[in-house]
């Protein structure tokens, strides 16, 4: 069996289209069939069927893809063993960071990079909602999510999960608030409160509909936006308090914002890094990754002696 054509197979499981595969490929989507119409050839069975205007994978294909996945991270295993033996190990990284993982993490992360003569590596912005953060890991190397559902939301993409965080969410308000009072908060104590809230499909928003479950009546957003920095500048301006992030919030502490924490409702987030099978077999890759796991535990020791 020839490897390219298990690639394509592969790609195409995770792109779902011949056109999207020949992107990822940089070839032309006639090759892309033809690839996988010669596979089907070489082994007798269908992989691939027509589904409307566009293919779809047969239950020998999807075998198959996994299949090739497991066939990748075998030779990607086999090509680390050779880095281990010589210079030339990967040196161009692209990942993929949501902002408040690129403000925690990315400063320190880039000072140990320094460290690995001839890295050369990108980080990119990304930011969506849980359920496509999986996807991202067919364009990235490292792809950084999080989601308040836990770290086991993302294996089930076939993904290697590399947990870095667990982060509470606490409720933000303005100094001097009526809440501010309070060492500890349940979902009564705050549903009757106006919110700034997160788009909708955001973790955030999934633990304010459970303030809401709990309460058992719904809260007034007065505002939804997804950048962390513009709703602690509207809650310290007094237009209505929010859902933060322990330590990035602890971090930039300064704003006017008080923190209390909730109980009663799971309001936390798991923050990890994730990448394909065969990417995160690679050497360099392995010790990127182990620096962001050594600087994510430093942060949380640093931060945890500022915690409410």
């Amino acid at each position: 069996m020839d490897l390219k054509r298990l690639r394509i197979l592969r790609e195409l499981a995770d792109r779902q289209t011949v056109g999207a595969t020949a992107d990822a490929m940089n070839v032309t989507a006639s090759a892309v069939s033809q690839q996988l119409k010669t596979l089907q050839e070489e082994l007798g069975v269908v992989l691939v069927e027509k589904a409307g205007r566009g293919v779809r994978l047969t239950e020998a294909g999807h075998a198959m893809a996994g299949a090739a996945a497991d066939v990748a991270t075998a030779m990607a295993r086999a090509e680390s063993t050779i880095d281990t033996y010589r210079k030339g190990w990967q040196t161009h990284i692209n990942a993929a960071f949501f902002p408040s993982a690129a403000e925690m993490l990315l400063p320190g992360l880039l000072h140990r990079l320094a460290g690995i003569a001839g890295l050369r590596f990108e980080a990119h912005f990304e930011d969506p909602g849980t359920a496509h953060f999986a996807g991202l890991a067919a364009d990235y190397d490292i792809v950084l999510a999080h989601s308040v559902d836990g770290p086991d939301v993302f294996a089930r993409h076939g993904l290697e999960v590399f947990p870095l965080l667990e982060e509470a969410l606490d409720v933000a308000m303005p100094a001097g608030h009526a809440l501010a009072a309070m060492a500890r908060l349940t979902a009564q104590d705050v549903v009757d409160y106006q919110w700034i809230g997160v788009p909708e499909g955001f973790p955030f928003d999934t633990v304010l509909r459970q303030i809401e479950l709990h309460a058992g009546r719904t809260a007034t957003r007065s505002q939804r936006y997804p950048d962390l920095r513009v709703l602690e500048a509207l809650v310290s301006a007094g237009h209505g308090i929010c859902l933060l992030p322990r330590y990035t919030a602890l971090a930039n502490a300064g704003r006017g914002l008080v923190l209390r924490p909730l109980t009663g409702v799971k309001a936390s987030r798991s923050i990890v890094a994730l990448a394909r099978p065969e990417i995160a077999a690679r050497t360099t890759i392995k010790q990127v990754l182990g620096m962001l796991q050594d600087e994510a535990a430093h942060i949380a020791s640093e931060l945890q002696l500022r915690e409410p």
